[in-house]
């Protein structure tokens, strides 16, 4: 019975140790945030110009390169449909050669006069 109250003590121990540390490591990042909000912010406001001029030249080279993508999707887009009706029609090649064997054989010749 004395083992498992040390057990119990022991884990009771363990926990408080491992709160104790959590809490001096959430107390230096709380200061740490506080000391260095004000940078943070700053940076950030200084940003706003540098991430608006990127992103009106991102704009342009979009509009400008969009066109040819389109082109190039559309010529994609045919090439497709082009090889989709090839592989329709492939597997028919050997009925057509069959019928048209058939009909070289089977045809009617004119009479001769």
């Amino acid at each position: 019975m004395t083992s498992l109250f040390i057990l119990a003590m022991l884990a009771l121990v363990g926990l408080s140790i491992a709160a104790v540390v959590g809490f001096v490591f959430f107390l230096l990042r709380l200061v740490f945030w506080a000391v260095f909000f004000p940078f943070k912010l700053l940076l950030k406001l200084l940003w706003i110009p540098i991430g608006l001029t990127l992103g009106a030249v991102g704009l342009a080279a979009g509009a400008i390169t969009l066109p040819i993508l389109f082109l190039v999707a559309g010529g994609v887009v045919v090439v497709g449909l082009l090889a989709a009706l090839v592989a329709l029609l492939l597997p028919a090649i050997p009925v057509i050669l069959f019928g048209l064997l058939l009909w070289a054989i089977f045809r009617p010749r004119p009479a001769a006069a």
